[in-house]
């Protein structure tokens, strides 16, 4: 390996795949040394990437062979990663792999704890909480700006996953499973607190393309008396929220409000300065080169990065006991999916 570059081998030339061929290819301290994609088609769609032909492979292990590497990134899909990670940390391979971490809960665990006894670092790109709204709001939430918050409330309304055919239309909780992991792990990051049980209810509409329920009612329970909602509709035909959704913290010093890119701080009542003011952002990287940066930067300081997969699980875990409270009808404690 040259001084600071690290090498890589990327799985998977879907869609998603070749976006982040792209974000490598940009950087100076990466070189994508080969590729692992096993349909024919989707290699013909990466003529148009920085990619040599004969360093494209038809499965992970060729590319192994063939090209020595420090890293896979992983743009597989969930049923695949723990595929995928296990031959990683085998080659004694870092993984920095697309959420979510698996579509199983206890596979999910079993990946954390390989990669623990590997000694590798392995990242998930939960790329949402690297926006800098949310940096920015955790930090103002940090320190105080809105004192202790008691309360928040996400709205998110969008057409997802409307092209026909795909597992995301056609399997159960898909919403809920590859979109919600992203609010839920914005949650724990924003609010810096993990919670502790779930009661969830959901549906679906008369004009939904989602077999699976395409709509949602979800309270969340912090500790120190801090409760959080999630409220959705997947196949909403009417205005949209953009993909983070409508956010109020409510605090005894006002309330922080995330709507589209902007930050606000409003403090109305019972006080003699009223406030009602936007808030500048800070000047911030694109996510998925702050993703980046993050993992390279854990392997060099030779500490767990930002969103590792262990970590990972707490906003895994959100996903499942949400699941499990749907399905039956109940409150679900988080600890619940230790046992």
């Amino acid at each position: 390996m040259a001084a600071n570059v690290y090498r890589c081998i990327l799985t998977g030339l879907g869609g998603r795949g070749r976006h982040w061929a792209r974000i490598l290819a940009a950087r100076t301290d990466c070189e994508i040394v080969a590729c692992a994609e096993p349909h024919e088609p989707n290699r013909r769609l990466a003529a148009d990437l920085p990619l040599a032909a004969e360093r494209i492979f038809p499965s992970l292990a060729e590319a192994l062979k063939h090209a020595p590497a420090d890293f896979v990134m992983d743009v597989t899909p969930p049923a695949v990663h723990h595929q995928v990670a296990e031959q990683a940390f085998a080659a004694g391979l870092h993984v920095l792999g697309e959420k979510p971490l698996s579509d199983d809960f206890d596979v999910a665990r079993q990946l954390a704890a390989l990669g623990r006894a590997a000694g590798r670092q392995h990242m998930i790109t939960q790329n949402y909480r690297f926006q800098p709204p949310a940096r920015h709001a955790r930090a103002l939430l940090a320190d105080g700006l809105i004192g202790r918050p008691e309360q928040c409330d996400i709205r998110f309304y969008m057409n997802w996953a409307d092209l026909p055919g795909s597992h995301y239309v056609n399997q159960p909780y898909m919403f809920i499973k590859d979109m919600m992991v992203h609010h839920f792990d914005l949650l724990r990051f924003i609010l810096g607190a993990d919670p502790v049980a779930v009661q969830a209810i959901t549906w679906n509409h008369s004009w939904s393309w989602l077999k699976g329920d395409s709509a949602h009612a979800i309270l969340f329970e912090f500790p120190n008396n801090l409760f959080a909602t999630h409220v959705s509709c997947g196949c909403a035909v009417g205005s949209r929220t953009t993909s983070n959704g409508d956010w109020r913290i409510e605090g005894p010093q006002g309330s922080l409000d995330w709507k589209d890119t902007a930050l606000w701080h409003n403090h109305l009542h019972r006080t003699e300065t009223p406030v009602q003011r936007s808030l500048d952002l800070p000047e911030m990287p694109t996510p998925e080169q702050a993703i980046v940066s993050e993992f390279f930067a854990a392997i060099a300081e030779r500490r767990d990065p930002e969103c590792s997969a262990t970590d990972n699980l707490k906003s895994l875990a959100m996903v499942f006991a949400t699941i499990r409270s749907a399905e039956e009808g109940r409150r679900v404690e988080l600890a619940e999916l230790s046992r």
